[in-house]
């Protein structure tokens, strides 16, 4: 009797296509290839709007794009460059190739940069005499990085926050100026020769309630909703307070006291619906739902945007969950940063030196998320290696899966690290290579490093230095 052989692509469709949703996307891009069916099925809209909620690498998809409006073949190709991109970052012998300038002149003082997710946008602050300069820059074009919009600000800055929406054509910068007061400029881009700009102040008066809250301490923000933290000492303690604001319609709020300990016991997270608070002191990280006048506002005559704060609405938080932070009285520097993925909120807590010469990422969701980890609060946690002696200007990437730090030692390096991976069902270990060592070629020396900003998408890189000057650096 003779037996009938199915080959693989005669199979139907829909097992095709449930045998793909089972392979990592290194093998869907391998399978594709093999024939034209194949390659139909492995193209399709569906398939790949699945594999992106896995694919554990930064993508480079604009802020406030759904993924899923973007096409198989869009997707693809986003993943191609990133796989591309992780080979490298992971080679020990991968270095910063080149350095451009910014910034030649060395009259002004590059006091803070902060580089947008995509590595396209640059904020700078720089100090003038006495006043300010805060700066737009455009890096698309590496060799040829232009500034679009420069707004002199009188006094110092003490802290400074910037937040894209491409959709809108709109930037948000808000600056803290003083202790209590806050300078909300928002751009609006025609194009890169025609920029608008519409300003507010937000300035705390000693008469308000607010003011005994102590002094801004960080901001952020997301779309349109702002962040500040009041950060309070008295003799041993210290107590925040978080004040919350939409820009559009002007409805604020005012929340805390959160926790009390010594120093700077908390870091701060702010999503769409929610913000984070990690407090170090009882070693917990909290979500918090954000009131929902902030959030779904309606517009109020007696509240406009350009209103001052009101100091009427001091409450607590409403808590959402709280997990354990692993923590240990070694850990000397901390630093967080927060992403929305697949809409869900992701909190990265890195701790360094945790124990002696080494630290450790961990990532946070609230529970009631489902992800491809576990959904538990705790959804990642990974060991962050070093051997140097301190360490500054660390920076973290947004998804927490790449960071790059300043290693002062015998001799000053610039390290980077890369958390693990899973490809074709092994894991790829994480690490920690040198991305600048002391003999760079570079035409700066890394003693000189005043601040660093790093976007984790491009591995691009931007260095002030104390002499002035401002380069951007390329990985590839």
């Amino acid at each position: 009797m003779e037996q009938t052989v199915t080959r693989f692509i005669d199979l139907a469709s829909d097992i095709l296509l449930a045998i793909y949703l089972n392979l990592d996307v290194e093998d869907v891009l391998s399978l594709k290839q093999s024939c034209r069916v194949l390659h139909t099925i492995g193209s399709l809209d569906y398939l790949w709007h699945k594999l992106i909620r896995t694919c554990d690498l930064p993508l480079d998809v604009p802020l406030g794009v759904d993924s899923l409006t973007l096409s198989g073949q869009e997707l693809q190709a986003i993943v191609v460059n990133a796989l591309k991109l992780d080979h490298k970052w992971r080679k020990p012998d991968a270095c910063i190739q080149r350095a451009i300038p910014i910034i030649r002149s060395n009259t002004s003082y590059v006091d803070h940069i902060y580089l947008l997710p995509g590595g396209r946008w640059l904020v700078t602050v720089t100090l003038v005499g006495r006043r300010t300069d805060l700066t737009l820059w455009y890096l698309d074009n590496a060799t040829s990085p232009r500034s679009i919009k420069t707004v002199p600000i009188h006094g110092r800055v003490r802290s400074c926050r910037a937040y894209y929406q491409p959709a809108l054509h709109k930037f948000t910068i808000a600056a803290a100026q003083g202790t209590q007061s806050i300078e909300v400029y928002h751009m609006l881009l025609e194009n890169l020769a025609v920029v608008s700009i519409e300003s507010e102040s937000l300035v705390f008066h000693c008469a308000d309630e607010l003011s005994s809250l102590g002094q801004i301490d960080e901001l952020r923000i997301f779309e349109d909703t702002l962040g500040a933290t009041f950060l309070k000492f008295a003799q041993d303690t210290s107590a925040v307070h978080i004040y919350l604001r939409n820009l559009v319609t002007g409805a604020a709020a005012t929340l805390g006291p959160y926790q009390e300990g010594d120093e700077k016991p908390y870091l701060f997270e702010l999503f769409r619906n929610q913000y984070a608070l990690a407090d170090f002191s009882e070693q917990t990280v909290s979500f918090y739902d954000i009131p929902p006048p902030i959030i779904s506002p309606t517009l109020d005559s007696e509240s406009p945007a350009n209103s001052e704060p009101n100091s009427n609405h001091l409450s607590e938080g409403l808590l959402s969950t709280r997990c354990r932070l692993l923590h240990n009285e070694s850990a000397y520097y901390m630093i967080s940063s927060g992403s929305i993925e697949h809409d869900i909120p992701i909190l990265n807590i890195m701790l360094l030196d945790w124990p002696q010469h080494n630290g450790i990422l961990e990532r946070f969701s609230p529970p009631n998320h489902q992800t491809r980890f576990s959904g538990c609060p705790t959804i990642a946690s990974q060991v962050v290696s070093n051997r140097g002696r301190r360490l500054d200007e660390v920076q973290l990437g947004a998804t927490g899966r790449r960071a790059v730090w300043v290693d002062i030692g015998d001799a000053t390096t610039l390290k980077k690290w890369t958390a693990s991976r899973y490809c074709r069902g092994e894991e790829l270990s994480a690490g920690t290579t040198v991305l600048v060592p002391p003999a760079s070629g570079l035409p700066f020396s890394l003693e000189v490093i005043r601040r660093i900003a790093f976007d984790e998408v491009t591995c691009r890189l931007c260095v002030s230095l104390h002499t002035g000057e401002l380069y951007l650096c390329e990985f590839l």
